[in-house]
């Protein structure tokens, strides 16, 4: 059975700490706050401990402010070596930020639960369905297999976790099992209006005014196949607006019928520039992410910028090229 390795897991160890990748979206935090409420559920003694905040649209889901944003070393759990962690919603061990070095090393085991394309991490235990819409998709099926009570918090922290990474049920691997999970979800008390309402309009005056001077800086290349946009650490100061409330701008040149690729370089206030991925269709940007250090989705994924912007734009541009004669 594909789900016996997580379920020995679990059952063989009473305290987990639960994390997730850098920056976490709504599948990643979706899925942390149910599967957290879950394990407590069976007596487990669990911690979510991220690198990064939360960002504002998804604090919803953590209604205890159970999740903890590691700072320093002085928010390491004791005992480390008693603890196992599972991570969620990537496979890289190295996408989880500070917990790569001063928790990972030290715990007693670690488990992966994912669904991108890429698969990295293949020395530990792990469940990655590269099919999945989402890693809460993933998680449903344990909990069913674990014969888990979803109830509504677990319900609503689910439900968000798909509707975020499926675009509203849109996107590519969204399947008919994908809406059947979400038709339990809602028949346990889920709002999808009041869900899409927090993820998608409850964003700050700031946010808007950063969207439109990003999108200030759009370029069309190959034809004007392909829009590349630039966020420097700057445009988010002036603008008054977090870094995180940058996610959704790049999909909004893929609203034009002739654009199939989309772009986006951005910097963080601590200086790390990331290029983000998007895409149409059968255009792999997956591997071109891996080529450069990443990983993600066929239609969706990125890298960290190892070399200046314009001698990575060069290359990236040079691979997608094949794409556009």
């Amino acid at each position: 059975m594909i789900f016996k390795p997580i379920i020995d897991f679990i059952n063989k160890n009473s305290s987990f700490i639960i994390t997730a990748h850098e920056t976490p979206d709504g599948d990643a935090v979706g899925s942390e706050c149910a599967l957290a409420r879950v394990l407590k559920k069976m007596g487990k003694n669990v911690k979510i401990i991220n690198s990064d905040p939360t960002p504002h649209k998804f604090k919803f889901l953590d209604h205890d402010k159970e999740i903890v944003i590691l700072k320093n070393k002085q928010q390491i759990p004791e005992a480390l070596e008693e603890q196992a962690l599972i991570i969620l919603d990537t496979n890289d061990t190295n996408n989880i930020g500070k917990l790569s070095q001063l928790i990972l090393p030290r715990v007693k085991e670690y488990f992966i639960i994912d669904h991108h394309d890429i698969e990295i991490d293949i020395h530990s235990g792990n469940i990655v369905q590269k099919n999945a819409s989402s890693t809460a998709e993933i998680l449903y099926q344990v909990f069913k297999v674990l014969g888990a009570e979803i109830d509504y918090p677990v319900a609503l922290a689910l439900f968000t976790a798909i509707v975020y990474d499926t675009g509203s049920f849109v996107y590519p691997k969204t399947t008919a099992f994908t809406f059947q999970i979400a038709f339990e979800m809602v028949e346990k008390g889920v709002n999808p209006n009041f869900v899409y309402t927090q993820v998608y309009e409850c964003n700050s005056i700031s946010s808007v005014i950063l969207q439109s001077r990003v999108l200030s800086s759009l370029e069309l290349v190959l034809h004007s196949h392909v829009a590349i946009q630039v966020m420097l650490r700057d445009t988010i100061v002036s603008s008054g607006a977090k870094y995180e409330e940058a996610d959704q701008i790049i999909n909004i040149p893929l609203k034009a019928e002739a654009v199939k690729v989309s772009i986006f370089f951005k910097e963080d206030m601590s200086g790390l520039m990331r290029c983000s991925l998007r895409s149409k269709g059968q255009i792999d940007v997956a591997e071109i992410a891996k080529s450069f250090g990443g990983g993600g989705h066929r239609n969706a994924a990125g890298f960290k910028c190892r070399e200046p912007m314009a001698t990575i734009r060069e290359k990236v541009l040079d691979k997608l090229k094949v794409y556009f004669h």
